[in-house]
């Protein structure tokens, strides 16, 4: 968004010029409301251009007199969005180039953010036929592009001594003098030509600034002196460069150059530079022409800015510094200069304003610090106490490169608090191929150290772990040491990490991890290798990991580990059928046939025969009660054993027949409408079973799946089940369903003051679900007595009817709930009555 605020400010870049991004006009043109003729002159022939709500007309006529766009003329091409503007009404004028030729310049204000069209017209000269120039159109002020990088068209006027200069060209957010707007890639109109030239240069500095500016010399100074073992200055951008080079400048070789790429001496041409605002800058040093290298065309600047986010400085060198190869300039500041920006601005040059093909050259800039001759290792040294200088060495370092950050890494450990955090700065900065082990040695330095089982994440760690996100997959093989070297919750946390940023390098890691005699480090492990499975990028890897050979060559524990690792992606994975196979064998251990059945079910819900066939073996035939128990716990993934499970809800053994009905509850929500056995084989619990826990989770399964009359029916015999739970659980699904047929044991178990208070509340609320207002009166009553509650039992009934009375929603409900709103109520109830108000309700 800086660009749309800067804009304003082109008004005024530089004494006398005019800047357009509006539809404001020059005092001194000629002008007319919606049409104008441009006079013959200068070897011109005259145009007239008219501006309506059909478009813009023009036409050439070889004299002004009786030239005129009213009866015809050639329609200008408008781009999109422009025809609505002109139709609300255009201003034209004509503009005086240098040398008299003549320009029509039409502007249609009013456009999205304060955008303009603008058109520039001519008349062809003499001879060169009868059809009008348009030499530029477009929008001025309407910005374009991702934030950090919007640019927008201007157009510059600047006054010459006879006529104007009129320059097009953009104003970019990612290319300013240290924050002030600035005009690239301009051209400009050649009255020779009468064509938009490219190369245009422009001073981007006002006048006023300019003016202002604190005047210093460039002194020319003998020796050499050595370049800053890390330099502070590095060149960003520019707005033009010969072969698009200007990093030259701030490479330490003064053979390489920068030469504006504009034509004429490169008035206003700049580069930007980033600095530190922690480092003061004492002196700046310029090498304008090399010791060697030949520079076609190459020229000395004369006059030069320095200019920071909040000063500028002039700088004027008193001789020709391209007769003195590989001379050295140093520029005294009055006073140390901190800034995190610095931009060299040309201005005057040792070449004549004619010399169309001179290119103003400087080879190399450095800035001059108090660090000039301090090493790396001194800066990290350097960091130590946090304080200024401190600081200072920090971001040097941060700009110091490979050698900077070897270091640091290599220094941190001997720093103090206050300069490890400085020193983890610089090593952010790092890329990834040299931060990523350090931030992992952090992280196992921290997970090491003995500290109370809740207490919170230290910052390091914190810190450590997020450094090793951001850099991803390039974490990966540091990652991958810690959990092949590491111990305990140091390989735990690194497996956990490697899983979630590199799922494909961290399958072969964790797969190798496996085969540890720690079985709960084994079961974390394969929890990460599980999360790795879940990501596609994984799939190949996984499928390498069950190629026969390789999958042989594991131990029985680590080959099934990997197999329930797979989850419901299994099928998915190359190869994993048949590694699924060798291990289903006749005559398989107890722990084989258990752990097996999770990867049976889930490829037998993708069509594998024999996955089917041992998952209802082991539901039908086993003889181990907690083989059957846990094939009917996961058979519910796979639906064509639905007869194997309707079995199994009346095995003898009470865990199994439990694990059916929870299964067989898991089908039915799943299913738009439960198979009419299913639900009998549940209603057959809910009635028969003699042990509580299987009827209640046969009332939870029914009430959880979709209403059905011969379900509903079972859970409302269950009302009179002797189990509290049971009958709480079969009045919830009551409720779900909506079952209104059996409102009247439903309010009979509500108002029994024998009844319990748990199954009391459920029958209110199953009540209230239905959208029954019959007890509206009571409830109001429960609901007021709930401040005075003595007991939980009035606590318990009172919360349930607020609850319901807020289903419900009656009309009068603020005023049935008004005591409850009252400051001396309890807050909770306060609250309880609060939430009822703003629920939603379902009833109408």
């Amino acid at each position: 968004m800086r660009l749309r605020t800067a804009l304003p400010a082109f008004a005024t870049l530089a004494t006398g010029t005019l800047v357009l991004a509006t539809s404001s006009a020059a005092p001194d043109a000629t002008s007319s409301k919606d049409s104008i003729v441009a006079p013959a002159v200068a070897g011109q022939q005259a145009l007239a251009v008219r501006a309506s709500k059909e478009g813009v007309v023009a036409r050439v006529c070889a004299k002004e007199a009786n030239c005129s766009a009213e009866g015809g003329g050639q329609a200008i091409e408008l781009p999109q969005g422009a025809l609505e503007l002109v139709a609300r009404g255009a201003k034209l004028e004509t503009r005086t180039l240098v040398g008299g030729r003549q320009v029509v310049r039409v502007v249609a204000g009013g456009g999205p953010g304060g955008a303009s069209f603008v058109a520039l017209l001519a008349a062809p000269l003499a001879g060169k036929g009868d059809a009008p120039i348009t030499l530029w159109s477009g929008f001025t002020g309407l910005t374009k592009g991702e934030h950090g990088e919007e640019r927008a068209f201007v157009l510059m006027e600047e006054p010459q001594e006879k006529g104007v200069r009129i320059v097009v060209g953009q104003q970019r957010d990612d290319v300013t003098v240290c924050g002030r707007p600035a005009l690239v890639a301009a051209r400009e109109v050649d009255p020779q030509t009468m064509t938009l030239k490219r190369g245009a240069s422009v001073q981007n500095l006002s006048g006023k600034e300019r003016a202002a500016a604190t005047k210093l010399v460039a002194t020319p100074v003998s020796g050499d002196k050595p370049r800053p073992l890390v330099p502070l200055l590095a060149a960003r951008t520019a707005s033009s460069a010969v072969g698009k080079a200007f990093a030259t400048l701030t490479d330490g070789d003064p053979e390489s150059t920068w030469s504006e790429a504009k034509s004429g001496p490169g008035r206003g041409e700049f580069v930007t530079f980033s600095s530190a605002s922690e480092v003061p800058i004492t002196s700046i040093d310029f090498v304008v022409r090399p010791p060697k290298a030949e520079v076609p065309a190459g020229a000395a600047p004369k006059t030069i800015y320095l200019a920071t986010p909040d000063k500028l400085y002039e700088v004027s060198f008193p001789e020709d510094a391209f007769k003195k190869a590989g001379a050295r300039y140093e520029v005294k500041l009055p006073e140390p200069l901190s800034a995190t920006c610095l931009s060299i601005v040309l201005d005057a040059a040792y070449a004549p304003e004619s010399a169309a093909d001179a290119r103003v050259t400087i080879a190399e800039i450095t800035a001059r610090t108090a660090f000039d001759e301090s090493s790396p290792e001194a800066l990290v040294a350097a960091l130590a106490g946090g304080g200024d200088r401190a600081k200072g060495a920090a971001a040097l370092l941060a700009r110091g490169g490979s050698a900077a950050v070897k270091a640091t890494i290599a220094g941190y450990e001997k720093l103090d608090e206050a300069g490890k955090r400085l020193a983890e700065g610089v090593i952010d900065a790092a890329p990834c191929a040299a931060q990523a082990p350090f931030w992992s040695r952090v992280m196992r330095a921290e997970l090491e150290k003995k500290r109370p089982k809740r207490a919170p994440e230290e910052l390091a760690l914190v810190h450590a772990r997020d450094r090793l996100r951001r850099c991803g997959r390039a974490s990966a093989s540091s990652l991958a040491e810690l959990v092949e070297k590491g111990e305990g919750k140091v390989r735990i946390a690194a497996a956990s990490e490697l899983a979630l940023l590199a799922p494909a390098e961290a399958v072969p890691v964790l797969v190798d991890a496996l085969a540890t005699k720690d079985d709960a480090l084994r079961r974390e492990i394969r929890g990460s290798l599980a999360h790795a499975a879940k990501s596609d990028r994984a799939m190949a890897a996984l499928g390498e990991e069950l190629e026969k050979e390789r999958f042989a060559g594991r131990s029985e524990v680590v080959r099934i580990d990997i197999l329930r690792a797979l989850g419901a992606r299994i099928d998915l994975v190359p190869g994993a059928r048949d590694a699924f196979a060798s291990l289903a064998t006749e005559g398989a251990p107890f722990r084989t046939r258990y752990l097996l059945l999770a990867p049976a079910a889930d490829l037998a819900r993708a069509g594998d025969k024999s996955a089917e066939a041992f998952l209802v073996a082991a539901m039908r035939k086993d003889a181990d009660p907690h083989v059957r128990l846990r094939a009917a716990e996961v058979s519910h993934r796979a639906p064509q054993v639905l007869p194997s499970l309707l079995e199994a809800a009346g095995d003898p053994e009470v865990r199994v027949r439990d694990a059916a009905v929870v299964a067989l509850g898991a089908r039915g929500r799943e299913a738009e409408a439960p198979p009419p056995d299913l639900v009998a084989a549940l209603a057959k619990r809910l009635a028969q079973d003699p042990f509580t826990f299987v009827r209640t989770n046969a009332a939870r399964s029914l009430g959880e799946m979709p209403s059905t009359k011969a379900g509903d029916a079972a859970l409302a015999a269950a009302l009179g089940d002797a189990s509290p739970e049971v009958r709480g659980r079969a009045l919830d699904g009551l409720g779900a369903h909506r079952a209104t047929t059996y409102l009247g044991p439903i309010r009979e178990l509500a108002g029994d003051d024998e009844e319990q208070a748990d199954v009391r509340a459920r029958a209110i609320l199953a009540l209230a679900s239905m959208c029954d207002r019959s007890q509206v009166d009571t409830w109001t009553k429960l609901a007021r007595a709930t401040p005075f509650a003595m007991s939980d039992r009035e606590r318990t009934l009172g919360a349930a009817a607020i609850a319901a009375l807020g289903d419900i929603k009656p009309q009068d409900l603020r005023a049935r709930l008004a005591p409850l709103l009252d400051p001396k109520v309890p807050r909770n109830v306060r609250e309880l009555a609060r939430a009822a108000l703003e629920a939603p309700s379902k009833c109408k």
